[in-house]
């Protein structure tokens, strides 16, 4: 009774979870994805690059390049500069470098199992699958690429902290009945495959795991089309998790040389010849049949096969009069019809016998069974002669069945008749080559340990096999039997990622296909040169990914394509054709140029005298150039718009331009940008900060401001007692506290990131506000993070009434989304600010974006209302409640501020205009050193004076001030950290400045 209920609340489950499948043009409506693919995200990479684990990675080997998987923060494809591995086999140095250079990524090294196969070609591949309790992790593979015994690409798709237990709730023939759910088509068989498996998942945050078993569900449909339906079944709850067609409806070809099999001789005399010919159409019906020798048929005698040559001749070692079976059957091919082989007995005459295969086939038998002699053919002539997968007897069923299809199933290739506006698709010739390029795929893959999963690559491969055999990029010419129109071209309206993805994998696969025909046709249309490349890519098992993630797939071909071309197995220098391969593969929205590094120092203060200038250093090693459009700094004023500043390169990849003059009390805020020539922006720093809504916070310069209170937790406290919570509060831990912070640092997912801050702020400091500390840094991560609502740091009362125009800064760190945090993104970081005490309140920072360092914002307050004697700032964290999701909404958030500082526009003295028209002291804070700026009037002698916060002279010294305008730079000794006031005075005049002095 127990199953039976559990049967029927699964099979509720399973409608409700995965009814949501669109069936848009010829999706099929019963595939079932667990990946939406999407491009690689830029905020999420670009963070995942700055983690730790890869950073100390980057320090060792600083001309390597990686794409991370964005759910668990492991490194899908890295590549760079080769690195030498000690080892004494290519497997050994695998581990080695997993155990060393990798340590910090937690590779489960003792979980994974070597996978058969041995690629003979410019690179060695080493792959490894992962098991959990012994069981295979589906998808899992940790991959390590050699050139000459060096390492130059790897992969970690690799999972830590698998918690699945191995017992299911259900057994095989339960998951069978469940495996039938949003099946239309009539079922003809079930049968679960392999043992039990581990499925990962991909959610919002991480990955979730899944016990699953493996169902093939074989059907037919109305139309009489079949498929076969790889399906996994969730063990415990019957939910079908995902649904595959491993049946390939039209699809492409191959290469070969013939090799005799059987009957090619022997030490006796060869007595008879035989010559067999037959009419066919080479190409399609619209060029017309032509009649020519036949290869690779099968003439039997005595039960010796003997193989006809490229001519269609064969001799045979046979006396005159023996009787001999001509059958349409050779090394590579068998011709069904109806389940019988076109077959013709003869009796042997001497010397030369013509065979007519007219005489007992019909043009679609002859002309299907010809077309797979010749993409055989193609394919041996480029695949590494290692690869004998398709060297087999392969079945060619004629008039199967319908209208307008054919099919590869795994054991054998199928054409159906002319009908329904459809040529017979045996009697043209690319859809034979297509048909058979989805058993080049299928074997070639199973031969390097792997499985070719990605429908879209399958059909896009299968498309380009046949697109080479003929060297056109016309497909399916003879298709229809309306007109010469063909199926897919690819010489116009080039399809692009992810525009053009619709989730139906014809339609996919022409992205990847267009963009290796474009590289051809750039390469000079030579097979020559384009086949070699496409071979060795094809090693790197690239389709591998499940349907859905054909973003994360391209992007692999594209690596793996120019280090096919690489010459010296350093891709970091160029290739011979990178630009053509890299321009091929950018038509249709393939690229490498997110992997583009910004560099700046920012310009925390400036004069009101002088243009700003901005300068960033661009890392960019790869021959990308010409696809980089620009480097542009964007800033605004105060609360303005956004202004676009293209930058000028100025040499060692540095980039420069100059923000106009600002008066006194501006805040600008700033950050940069790198463009390619399509428009989209491909890398920028701070990262996030270009993002449309929620945006994470630029970099400030504050314009001719002089420091008027600082709170930093330590020294200097200007403004009272700070309150750590407000009365609406409602978070049951993480509270903000004034405290020495305890960080806290992931060690199952992205090991080494930090979650809660380590350090705070201020030089020379010890204490900052943070939202609860662990109570050791070894504890596990979001131990005392913000739980279960808000928490509220409260400024007390300050007075700005008597400023000239205030601008406030402060410095903060605050995650809503570090590796292995639930519900990433999804809570809020708010600052608001009132004028009257409290009782009313604006936000003044309110966004979801998460920055796990110490960033400074910067606010000019007359931008958001009038300074008063009662202004108030409130922090808020929150960890927010959403029914629904994991956990129900409970998310991991660390949050601190430290150093809040109130500026001041810079005050001219009373009698300072008699002399100095203007004076300004940069920067502030200062270090070691002050920049003295004037404008004097006349020529004259000044004292300067630094008086702490006690009142005492802290440093003195004379200064000259000649008339015009001036820098001087002004060497200070080392002071304690805290606020001074700068004071120049002379007989007649006296200016003073609050600076604030960091060791």
């Amino acid at each position: 009774m127990r199953n039976a209920l559990l049967l029927i609340t699964a099979l509720l489950t399973v409608v409700h979870s995965f009814s949501q499948n669109s069936v848009e043009g010829n999706v099929d409506p019963q595939e079932v994805r667990y990946i939406n693919g999407k491009p690689y995200d830029l905020f999420i990479q670009q963070k995942m690059r700055a983690s730790t684990a890869w950073q100390g990675f980057f320090h060792q080997h600083s001309t390597w390049y990686v794409h991370f998987d964005e759910q668990n923060g492991m490194p899908h494809r890295a590549y760079g500069k080769p690195i030498a591995i000690a080892g004494s086999t290519l497997e050994e140095k695998s581990i080695n470098f997993a155990q060393q250079s990798l340590a910090a990524f937690q590779i489960p090294s003792a979980d994974m199992q070597l996978l058969p196969g041995d690629y003979k070609g410019k690179y060695s591949y080493v792959n490894f699958q992962q098991y959990h309790l012994g069981l295979p992790v589906l998808g899992s593979r940790y991959m390590v690429k050699f050139y000459e015994d060096q390492i130059v690409a790897f992969g970690c798709d690799v999972f830590h902290a698998i918690e699945l237990g191995t017992l299911p709730t259900l057994n095989s023939e339960q998951a069978q009945i469940f495996s039938l759910n949003g099946i239309s088509n009539s079922v003809l068989s079930t049968n679960c495959i392999g043992s039990l498996s581990v499925l990962p998942i991909p959610g919002v945050d991480q990955y979730r795991y899944h016990l699953v078993y493996v169902v093939m569900v074989n059907t037919i449909s109305n139309e009489g089309i079949p498929a076969n339906y790889e399906t996994h079944v969730d063990a415990n709850t019957g939910v079908v998790l995902s649904r595959r067609n491993t049946i390939s409806h039209f699809h492409v070809p191959g290469h070969g040389k013939h090799e005799c099999k059987r009957g090619c001789g022997g030490d006796q005399m060869l007595q008879v010849t035989a010559s067999i010919s037959g009419q066919i159409y080479e190409l399609n019906p619209y060029q017309g049949a032509v009649t020519q020798g036949i290869p690779n048929v099968y003439v039997t005698v005595a039960g010796v096969d003997y193989a006809t040559d490229e001519s269609g001749s064969a001799t045979i070692s046979a006396a005159p009069g023996s009787t001999a079976s001509v059958r349409l059957m050779g090394p590579w091919s068998r011709v069904y019809t109806a389940n019988a082989t076109p077959t013709m007995n003869i009796t042997l005459a001497d010397g030369e016998n013509a065979i007519n295969l007219d005489d007992f086939s019909n043009i679609k038998e002859r002309s299907a069974f010809r077309s797979v002699q010749r993409i055989h053919d193609f394919m041996k002539t480029w695949m590494p002669s290692e690869f004998v997968g398709m060297d087999f007897q392969l079945p060619t069923n004629i008039d199967v069945a319908g209208t307008c299809n054919a099919m590869y199933n795994g054991t054998s290739i199928n054409f159906y008749d002319i009908g329904g506006g459809c040529n017979a698709t045996a009697v043209v010739a690319d859809v034979c080559y297509h048909e058979y390029g989805h058993g080049i795929n299928d074997k070639y893959y199973q031969s390097i340990g792997s499985s070719f999963n990605n429908g879209a690559m399958g059909e896009g491969y299968a498309d380009f096999w046949a697109m080479a055999c003929n060297n056109s990029p016309l497909l399916g010419v003879g298709f229809y039997t309306e007109n010469e129109n063909p199926l897919r071209r690819y010489d116009q309206d080039p399809r692009v990622y992810p525009t053009n993805i619709s989730g139906e994998i014809h339609n996919d696969g022409q992205i990847i296909v267009g963009a290796w025909w474009d590289t051809h046709m750039l390469l000079g249309a030579d097979m020559n040169m384009t086949m070699p490349l496409f071979v060795e890519t094809y090693a790197g098992a690239q389709a591998a990914a499940a349907n859905g993630n054909e973003g994360v797939a391209y992007t692999d071909v594209l690596i793996d394509l120019l280090q096919a071309d690489d010459d010296d197995g350093d891709i970091t220098n160029g290739t011979p054709h990178g630009n053509e391969i890299v321009q091929g593969f950018y038509i249709h929205g393939i690229t490498l140029i997110s992997n583009a590094t910004l560099e700046h120092m920012p310009t925390l203060f400036a004069s009101s005298t002088q243009v700003i200038p901005v300068v960033t250093t661009l890392n960019l090693q790869f021959p990308f150039y010409q696809y980089l459009q620009s480097v542009n700094c964007f800033y605004k004023i105060n609360s303005g718009e956004w202004v676009s500043l293209s930058l000028d390169e100025v040499g060692n990849d540095d980039y420069s331009g100059e923000i106009p003059t600002q008066p006194a009390g501006t805040v600008i805020g700033y950050y940069f940008g790198t463009f390619d020539i399509n428009g989209s922006i491909a890398s920028v720093i701070p990262i996030g900060a270009h993002m449309p809504t929620s945006a994470n916070i630029p970099y400030f310069t504050l314009v001719g401001v002089d420091v008027v209170g600082v709170q930093d937790c330590d020294q200097n406290q200007y403004f009272g007692q700070w309150q750590l919570g407000v009365i609406d509060d409602n978070a049951t831990t993480g509270e903000w506290e004034e405290t020495y912070p305890i960080g806290s640092y992931t060690t199952e997912t992205a090991p080494g990131a930090i979650v809660a801050v380590d350090t705070q702020h201020t030089p020379s400091g010890e204490f900052c506000f943070i939202t609860g500390n662990a109570p050791q840094s070894t504890s596990p991560i979001g131990t005392n993070d913000i739980d279960g609502g808000k928490t509220t740091l409260q400024s007390p009362v300050i007075n700005m009434s008597n400023l000239i125009d205030p601008v406030v800064a402060y410095w903060r760190y605050y995650t809503n989304s570090p590796p292995g945090g639930a519900n990433p993104g999804a809570d809020y970081w708010q600052v608001r600010m009132s004028n009257d005490n409290g009782s009313n309140w604006t936000y003044v920072e309110n966004n979801k974006t998460t920055d796990a360092s110490w960033r400074r914002n910067a606010l000019r307050v007359a931008d958001f209302m009038t300074p008063t004697n009662q202004m108030k700032f409130q922090f808020i964290a929150s960890d927010s409640t959403h029914l629904g999701q994991n956990l129900d909404g409970g998310s991991l958030i660390e949050a601190a501020m430290d150093d809040f500082i109130v500026y001041d526009q810079l005050i001219i003295g009373v009698d300072e205009a008699q002399s100095i028209s203007t004076f300004s002291v940069f920067p502030n804070p200062a270090h070691d050193q002050l920049t003295l700026n004037w404008n004097a009037i006349k020529s004259e002698s000044a004292e300067v004076k630094l008086i702490n916060a006690q009142g005492q002279v802290a440093f003195q010294t004379s200064l000259h001030l000649a008339i015009g305008v001036h820098n001087y730079d002004l060497k200070l000794p080392e002071l304690a950290t805290g606020l001074y006031t700068f004071m120049l005075s002379n007989k007649r005049m006296m200016v003073e400045r609050g600076i604030y002095i960091i060791k």
